[in-house]
């Protein structure tokens, strides 16, 4: 088996070997999968056994969550069980700065990974769901529901407070400007903002970005850290956005406001967990 770094037409190789991506989910982690590069640090591998790439991986750094790096590794279905994960994880870390931490993400049901994981020495951080909410889920409350420029520094603002009130889990140091970029810009697919105020300044805002299937929006939803309790904002939100088509949100164990409301619309039917997935890190206790 040798470890080599990636080459042009790797993915195409690739390709041939893997499976479909299961779901939207694996389909962006896949995409981790590239050359090494020095800023951010990125380091890619790929594994090939009589000249034939077999699995491939890669560690990316992220500016906003310096504290670790992002982990992903694939192996051909034919030829797991044979410890090239393990061995190309080592290779990896052989590359990567010392001492470094890795954060990676597995569907929840996989319990071959989870038990992978768990023997290289990650354990569960953070459980998110990916839900469609049916158009039409929730009534509008009494609450003016705003459109806003994507392009608002005020409302960038919010959404940087906001990103990093929910991540001490993988702390964040989103910038107003890195909120702009990464979030809001027009290449971000960003298409509408809606917002609702209180007083004078936003209580929550939704941003609403292309999904991958028709008349199904990826909402980006969150309220202002501070505000004692902005379910109703929200809800009222989830009802503007929703109107006249599905939504795809995504939803951890630290969006608290939000989680009550999506539950509700499980139950009731008008909503579908389509994927769940584990996050998982180096650098915590194995029963955190």
């Amino acid at each position: 088996m040798e470890f080599r770094d990636w080459h042009d037409g790797d993915d195409l190789r690739l390709l041939e070997l893997f499976s479909d991506p299961h779901n939207a989910q694996h389909h962006h982690d896949r995409a981790m999968l590239g050359p090494s590069t020095q800023k951010p640090f990125g380091v890619g591998l790929v594994a090939v056994d009589d000249e034939i790439p077999v699995a491939a991986g890669a560690l990316r750094a992220q500016a906003i969550h310096p504290q670790r790096m992002w982990c992903y590794i694939e192996t051909a279905p034919l030829q797991r069980q044979r410890g090239i994960a393990t061995a190309l994880l080592n290779q990896l870390l052989e590359r990567a700065p010392e001492n470094i931490e890795l954060k990676t993400r597995s569907a929840s049901t996989d319990l071959t990974t989870a038990n992978w994981l768990t023997n290289q020495g990650f354990s569960p951080i953070q459980h998110t769901q990916r839900v469609i909410v049916a158009s039409k889920s929730f009534e509008s409350k009494d609450f003016e529901v705003q459109q806003l420029a994507t392009g608002s520094v005020e409302l960038s603002k919010v959404v940087a407070e906001y990103y990093n009130a929910t991540h001490d889990w993988d702390p964040s140091h989103l910038t107003l400007t890195q909120a702009q970029q990464l979030l809001l810009a027009p290449q971000t697919g960003a298409q509408q903002a809606f917002i609702t105020r209180e007083d004078t300044g936003i209580t929550a805002f939704a941003i609403a970005y292309p999904g991958p299937v028709p008349n199904v929006v990826d909402l980006f939803i969150g309220h202002d850290p501070n505000h004692p309790d902005p379910t109703d904002h929200i809800r009222a939100l989830l009802s503007t956005a929703g109107e006249e088509r599905s939504l795809a949100i995504e939803i951890d164990n630290s969006t608290t406001v939000l989680n009550s409301l999506i539950e509700t619309a499980v139950e009731s039917d008008t909503a579908i967990v389509e994927h769940e997935s584990t996050i998982w890190a180096t650098d915590v206790l194995p029963h955190a």
